[in-house]
């Protein structure tokens, strides 16, 4: 359990164990435009709003930021105040007890990525009967108001597609891919079953699957793959961690980074950096962490107002060396 919890911390908790999203509508169509026209009036009639959202593992970078744009947003329209937590490490706890201080306070609507839904759902019930709108982050729980969140299979095929263009652009005969996965979390497979669909279809062979979300298990399973293959020709990593990890395998045994290709996905400060520096690590699926932080803010009004989409998917890009200003702009993000 530990060391799952571990990679649940450094795969940003994406979703909940055993949690698959089910959404309640079609949001494939939803556009960050839909979303944002919506919630662009909010304050003309002088409504205040309180929104508050609960991540899991508040201590991790990059939600930092989402929070930070989340608060950036509600502050540009004006009448909305986002409230956070101190969760940590999936304390359930600290989760519920955070909550049920919400509840008390009678905010408009609670953002909340469940460390255990089944805990959570009696708050749930008590939230929504006092007329506060219940939105899930990155997983949907049965009867939400709304959904916040990413598209795994978007991001995967992103990648894949991505390093299928490598090897044909570099005549690479009969290549080799390592690809990580996370099977304890299924709700998260997108991100490498697209991936060995996408390459499958397109004769390149995966020699290795095995987990890793983190840079310490990256490295390990890298450098025992390449021990096997170490012609391999591709490695994705089910998070940009796993690959930042498989790169510095690639640079401790000596591989010819010239001739491979690394892919991450997320959109992490290192993986983009990474990217930045050029050679092996040559692209990451990103998803636009500004736009995300927004959506918390915008699906949630939504849903307290009735008179938009609260269910949607934020983005994901392509960040490579080849669209600099797109990688500088995803780099930004970070500056803060």
């Amino acid at each position: 359990m530990k060391k799952i919890t571990q990679t649940l911390t450094a795969a940003l908790c994406y979703g909940v164990l055993g949690m698959a999203p089910a959404l309640a509508q079609d949001i494939g169509s939803v556009t960050t435009e839909d979303v944002r026209r919506a919630a662009t009036d909010a304050c003309d009639d002088g409504s205040i709003y309180r929104v508050a959202y609960s991540h899991s593992v508040s201590e991790v970078a990059i939600v930092k930021q989402v929070r930070r744009f989340a608060d950036e947003r509600a502050r540009y329209l004006g009448c909305v105040e986002v409230l956070h937590d101190n969760t940590q490490a999936n304390n359930l706890e600290q989760q519920i007890n955070a909550i049920q201080g919400w509840i008390t306070l009678g905010v408009d609507a609670i953002v909340v990525l469940p460390i255990e839904p089944t805990a959570l759902q009696p708050l749930q019930r008590q939230a929504q009967a006092q007329g506060i709108k219940w939105l899930t982050y990155l997983g949907e729980m049965e009867g939400s108001d709304g959904f916040v969140g990413f598209n795994h299979a978007q991001s995967g095929q992103i990648i894949a597609e991505a390093a299928v263009d490598w090897a044909k652009e570099n005549n690479v005969e009969a290549p080799k891919a390592l690809v990580t996965t996370l099977t304890p979390l299924p709700s998260l497979a997108p991100r490498w079953t697209e991936v060995t669909r996408i390459f499958e279809e397109n004769g390149i062979e995966v020699v290795a699957q095995q987990d890793a979300a983190d840079q310490t298990n990256g490295l390990r399973v890298a450098e025992t793959v390449l021990q096997q293959h170490p012609d391999l020709d591709i490695v994705i990593g089910m998070a940009d961690d796993a690959a930042v990890g498989a790169l510095r395998a690639i640079k401790l045994t000596g591989a010819d980074a010239s001739k491979i290709f690394v892919g991450g996905q997320d959109g992490s400060l290192e993986g983009l950096s990474a990217v930045n520096d050029g050679g092996a690590y040559r692209a990451s699926a990103a998803i636009l962490i500004n736009e995300l932080g927004a959506n918390i803010v915008d699906l949630a009004l939504n849903a307290v107002r009735g008179n938009g989409p609260s269910f949607a998917y934020t983005p994901t890009v392509l960040a490579t060396k080849a669209n600099q200003e797109l990688l500088d702009n995803l780099l930004t993000n970070y500056d803060r």
